[in-house]
């Protein structure tokens, strides 16, 4: 609610205020949003009940029926599928590339597991630089090919979502 002090745009004075001092200009201005729904360009009618016979092309149609909009497009759940497997992956190699630096313990069943899941997706990425590690000391090592692993698969997840969007493109004609 806002409050709006506006003059007056009638200079007659008002006969129930003679002299205008105890008149107040202030008006309370409600301000509201609307919000409706798409509705298609043109209405969609409903096809007539089976076993009715044919519809006569002379009488009004009845009502128009909104058409919803349409659901999932038809690669939607291979897009899913698809991003949660890339999300799985990326997230064991991000917890690979955590657990070389901080030195975890190798022969503890979750960790060995970790490596050992990852490693396939690791190699393919491995002496694409000089060095595939980084070793500062202590025992910590910073895998460098476990990071550009990261990225290439990233890279791969990105193109595969990109085409399987080509066949969920709506089509539209040229008249």
């Amino acid at each position: 609610m806002t409050y709006d002090r506006r003059p007056d745009p009638d200079p007659d004075p008002d006969p129930a205020y003679p002299d205008d001092t105890a008149r107040d200009d202030t008006r309370v201005v409600e301000r509201q949003t609307y919000v409706e729904r798409e509705r298609p360009a043109e209405p969609v009618y409903a096809a007539p009940p089976p076993g009715q016979g044919q519809v006569n092309v002379n009488s009004q149609p009845a009502a128009p029926v909104y058409a919803e909009p349409a659901g999932p497009g038809p690669l939607y759940y291979a897009r899913r599928i698809l991003s949660l497997v890339f999300g799985i992956l990326v997230v064991m190699i991000g917890l690979r590339i955590l657990l070389l630096l901080l030195v975890a313990n190798e022969s503890n069943s979750i960790v060995d597991f970790v490596y050992n899941i990852t490693e396939p997706f690791v190699v393919p990425f491995r002496g694409i630089f000089a060095f595939d590690a980084v070793t500062p000391g202590g025992g910590s090592v910073f895998d460098v090919a476990a990071v550009v692993a990261l990225i290439g698969w990233l890279l791969i997840y990105l193109l595969l979502m990109a085409i399987l969007r080509l066949g969920d493109r709506d089509r539209v004609s040229v008249a």
